[in-house]
């Protein structure tokens, strides 16, 4: 708490010194310059444009790609991107994801676009990304005050969750998806993600947490998982209405009826377009996971 607290009032007094044009320093670690405040945004990831609708930037996005929720003009695929297209949008900024779309991002440059790359992989990431986009768009003020309210509402349950002694908190597996009879591995959050984060401040202790992948994703073997004997199951769910569905296939998978989370019925299926992604909205799921981890209503 204290480092985004440090961080906030960095960031506010270099407002108080700068105006446009400025230069932040990106997710990557790159320097760049806007110079001026940008009025049409192209957003190159779903990711990123949580970000903007959360600080109601919706308004000036001009493009998104075909995986986005968001209604607007369609520029194609997340990677390869279509620069054609996106120049014909002309817009003043593109806010993009790392990782696997970094290689574009050069593609952008060459074309004299201005981009910034979001990659936060912790809830304190979310929350100082929340504020690095406030900036770059001149809302900064309300940007922190944002972040402020979002860390107020997962501390306070954090520290209800602190009360409860080690040996009665539950222990949680997160599934990205059901995995069917013949698969023996399944994706899941380790250390260094941001759904870590968000089940340990819940009170849970995720069975994954002492391993680690890229930006803090795994596989982990279904043996892994029985072995564990999880009291929880958390998965994502990508189809709307499909919860109970869900919850079948996983009674019915022959690996999982035997442990605890399956035989009491604790398995909860929540919006995985949404726990897929590094935003501001997420950080809701720390009451949400308590709630549930914990008989809540």
């Amino acid at each position: 708490m204290k480092r985004l607290l440090v961080s906030l009032m960095v960031l506010a007094l270099c407002i108080l010194v700068l105006a446009y044009p400025i230069t932040i320093i990106d997710d990557v670690g790159r320097p760049v310059t806007i110079l001026a405040q940008p009025q049409r945004i192209v957003s190159v990831a779903p990711m990123a444009t949580k970000f903007l609708q959360y600080l109601g930037f919706q308004d000036r996005i001009v493009g998104v790609t075909n995986w986005d929720d968001f209604e607007s003009e369609r520029i194609g695929d997340m990677v390869p991107l279509n620069m054609e297209k996106i120049l014909s949008l002309k817009p003043d900024i593109v806010f993009a994801s790392g990782g696997f779309q970094l290689p574009e991002v050069a593609k952008l440059e060459d074309q004299k676009i201005t981009t910034v790359v979001l990659n936060p992989n912790t809830v304190q990431q979310i929350l100082n990304d929340l504020v690095l986009v406030g900036t770059v768009l001149n809302k900064a003020a309300e940007a922190r005050k944002l972040a402020s309210q979002l860390e107020s509402s997962y501390v306070s349950v954090a520290k209800k969750a602190y009360t409860i002694p080690l040996e009665n908190r539950v222990k949680v597996v997160y599934l990205l998806d059901v995995p069917g009879p013949e698969i023996r591995e399944i994706w899941t959050c380790g250390q260094g993600s941001y759904l870590n984060d968000i089940i340990t401040l819940a009170g849970g202790v995720n069975i994954a947490a002492p391993y680690t992948g890229a930006n803090g994703w795994l596989t982990i073997s279904i043996e892994f998982i029985v072995a564990q004997n999880p009291d929880v199951i958390v998965v994502a769910n990508y189809i709307p209405g499909a919860q109970e569905q869900i919850k079948d296939k996983l009674r019915q998978h022959s690996a999982f009826r035997n442990i605890k989370a399956v035989k009491n019925g604790r398995i909860y299926v929540y919006d995985g377009n949404l726990l897929s992604l590094a935003v501001p909205q997420v950080i809701s799921f720390v009451e949400k996971f308590y709630n549930d981890f914990y008989g809540v209503k």
